[in-house]
């Protein structure tokens, strides 16, 4: 057993944050956005380097995000926790502009037309790869080199293995082998020349039978997160599966996790929960590193995406695992019967951090926020496009950031949602509400 709270929930509901779809609009439309909550001593302070999903907020005059019904936002900025921005880098717009900060100051980034760009500190192109379209996930490795993932079709032996299926009642029969083209899950991991040193295509070990009936139309497994193993206890105990740069895989269409052994390039562990029907399409799995509470287990954003269960149906879950015992160690989630208290359709992540808080990105409604291990949130900030699941960035983490004094850490206390009511115009202030 861990030495802290095994399941944190949270009982009140940030009113601001619950935006509900209804019809072509929102039934909420008015709610602050920047940081609405921060506790510099119970937070770990940091910046976050974070990018706009879409280019219109969630108020009454903007369009609803789809397709072709708006400009793509083409900046990616780095904030602290008061939401100040602290420096900006002009990029190739892109609706999912997953990107990556290097300790040069140099940030990675996935861009449009199937092109990653490196950019300098003041936002100069240093180098593009292009032909692998990895806008789900990218990393860098400690070797420099970048690990890309792709969904091509997969080749034509392997699409003769793909049978039609009868499913259930409420699905119509799908023609998976004989209409439909599948892509498949393909890892390159490529070096600064562009070549191609190591590469993994799951046609070759996952079983491509294996679907869910819910999900579009040769969309296999749709591959949204990989990530690198960090050194960890159970290697360093003789466990070969969790080697320190073999890699995990998660494969959101059939609710599973994998991790592929580098060298070997088989499949040597797959994961997945049972708590409340199920893993429901997760983002982000990656092992906790070492030196931070729960070290060697996996935790990840369980979506609630086409669930199993109605009381996970419309809510997402922070889970962490025990990757050997294959135990659930602690659960960030939201309590009441079919809440949306917290909830991302797609996309999210998750981190932990140094002082135990674990910090989660609610990326579809813009929603970041820190919390303690039993469930009590210490930072929150709202960002009005959507985010691209931000990440976290230390104080020194650059020389550029180094040069920088720490930015000033002032505590902001949230109104109570119960009390605080909009006046009519005639009866306020200038600057009142």
């Amino acid at each position: 057993m861990m030495n802290y709270c095994k399941y944190a929930t949270i009982t009140m509901a940030a009113a601001f944050c619950a935006l509900i779809s209804i019809n072509t609009t929102l039934a909420q439309t008015v709610f602050p956005t920047g940081t609405t909550i921060y506790y510099p001593e119970a937070a770990h302070s940091s910046y976050i380097l974070i990018s706009d999903h879409s280019s219109v907020g969630n108020h009454p005059e903007a369009k609803v995000r789809e397709a072709g019904s708006e400009t793509f936002p083409d900046d990616i900025r780095l904030i602290d926790m008061n939401g100040n921005v602290v420096h900006t880098w002009k990029v190739a717009a892109h609706f999912n502009k997953r990107s990556r900060l290097l300790p040069s100051g140099n940030l990675v980034c996935v861009g449009p037309d199937k092109t990653i760009y490196e950019y300098d500190w003041e936002g100069n192109v240093v180098w593009t790869h292009q032909g692998i379209g990895s806008m789900n996930d990218m990393r860098i490795l400690k070797n420099g080199n970048r690990l890309l993932v792709a969904h091509e079709p997969i080749p034509e032996a392997f699409q003769k293995q793909v049978k039609d299926v009868e499913v259930a009642p409420w699905f119509a029969p799908r023609k998976r082998g004989s209409e439909e083209v599948q892509k498949g899950a393909d890892i390159y991991e490529v070096n600064l020349d562009g070549e191609v040193v190591w590469e993994w295509h799951a046609y070759n070990h996952l079983d491509l039978n294996r679907y869910s009936p819910a999900t579009p139309l040769g969309d296999w497994l749709h591959v949204n997160s990989i990530a690198p193993l960090p050194e960890n206890k159970w290697y360093d105990a003789g466990d070969e599966r969790f080697r320190p740069g073999n890699i995990i895989v998660n494969a959101r269409n059939i609710d599973s996790i994998y991790i592929v052994d580098k060298l070997t390039k088989e499949v040597v562990w797959s994961g997945t929960h049972t708590y409340k029907g199920g893993m429901a399409h997760c983002h982000e799995p990656e092992m906790i590193e070492k030196g931070l509470p729960g070290a060697g287990n996996i935790i990840f954003f369980d979506n609630g995406l086409f669930t199993r269960y109605r009381t996970h149906t419309g809510q997402s879950f922070v889970i962490e695992l025990n990757p050997v015992t294959k135990e659930i160690e602690w659960i960030y989630e939201t309590n009441g019967y079919a809440n949306l208290k917290f909830f991302s359709k797609t996309m999210g992540t998750q981190k932990r951090l140094p002082n135990g808080n674990t910090y989660i990105a609610e990326d579809n409604k813009g929603r970041l926020f820190q919390v303690k291990t039993d469930g009590q949130i210490v930072w929150e900030y709202v960002n009005r496009g959507g985010t691209t699941r931000p990440s976290l960035v230390p104080y020194d983490f650059t020389p550029q950031l180094r040069a920088m004094a720490n930015p000033d850490e002032l505590k902001v206390t949230p109104p109570n949602n119960l009390d605080w009511h909009i006046k009519p115009d005639k009866k306020r202030k200038k600057g009142e509400y």
